[in-house]
């Protein structure tokens, strides 16, 4: 079982272990909104340099000024599995 909040390829669909619930669940179902996918992102720098959501004192996307759905990274990520948000 992955313990970084990334979700995973379980072999039958993408698998998260997010804040939203205690258990896991299906990416971006019921309360999953990617919210801890996006701190991820910013708390490790992984593509935050071009963002239109990054600002000097922080991220809109954490803030609860953007959805999780305009973070790049949650982005190519749903482009690379083929998610539709």
């Amino acid at each position: 079982m992955k313990t970084n909040n990334i979700p995973y390829w379980n072999g039958k669909q993408l698998v998260c272990l997010c804040s939203a619930y205690d258990f896991p669940h299906r990416f971006y179902g019921g309360k999953c909104d990617g919210y801890d996918m996006a701190k991820n992102c910013f708390d490790n720098r992984l593509s935050c340099q071009d963002c239109n959501c990054l600002r000097s004192d922080g991220c809109d996307v954490l803030d609860g000024i953007e959805s999780s759905k305009e973070c790049p990274f949650i982005i190519d990520f749903c482009t690379e599995y083929e998610i539709k948000l």
